[in-house]
């Protein structure tokens, strides 16, 4: 989140219309993150609290052994028009593809 707020104008700048935010948690903790972080009208914050969008995109991680039922994985991606023109899927426990920085590059 830091990265995605420190770069935002940079972000905006590449065209990119909206940021957003989505995460297996309900609207209530998405709330509270994003008043935690200062996201204010920065960074759209989406709750998937069904874990609904993510199965659809088959981004789901198991992490029942740790008492945490169906996660997210961490990615970032850009969409056009509805098109995903861009996904970035970090394998787990690593933070590198789907940066603020490493997708900026990327536009």
């Amino acid at each position: 989140m830091p990265g995605f707020l420190a770069n935002h104008d940079a972000i905006r700048a590449k065209g990119i219309d909206t940021i957003a935010c989505i995460s297996v948690n309900d609207p209530f903790v998405m709330g509270a993150w994003a008043k935690n972080q200062g996201t204010g009208d920065k960074v759209m914050m989406l709750a998937d609290g069904n874990c609904e969008f993510t199965e659809a995109m088959g981004l789901t991680l198991d992490a029942s052994r740790n008492g945490l039922g169906k996660r997210s994985q961490r990615y970032a991606m850009v969409v056009e028009d509805g098109t995903i023109k861009a996904l970035y899927v970090e394998k787990p426990g690593a933070f590198d593809v789907s940066s603020a920085e490493a997708v900026l590059k990327g536009l």
